[in-house]
């Protein structure tokens, strides 16, 4: 069995994994292949407008804000 990215043997490999489909793979070259098709979690990043992607990218900060120990709470006008 190859790997479908590298086409190197996965018989033996400490990293083998089934990808959708079920076809073989390495985990390094799989997570390559995602970083490079921008998805994370099913996300597919390069699918998103430019106005969703803005939105996206501020629910993460609200959710990284809300996670931080030592911020205080935002002072509302």
């Amino acid at each position: 069995m190859k790997c479908i990215f590298c086409e190197r043997s996965v018989i033996g490999s400490s990293d083998a994994v089934t990808v959708d489909g079920g076809a073989p793979s390495h985990r390094h070259c799989y997570h390559f292949e995602l970083m490079s098709q921008r998805v994370f979690k099913n996300l597919k990043l390069k699918a998103l407008t430019d106005y969703e992607l803005q939105e996206l990218g501020d629910l993460v900060k609200q959710e990284k804000n809300s996670r931080d120990e030592s911020a205080d709470m935002v002072e509302l006008f």
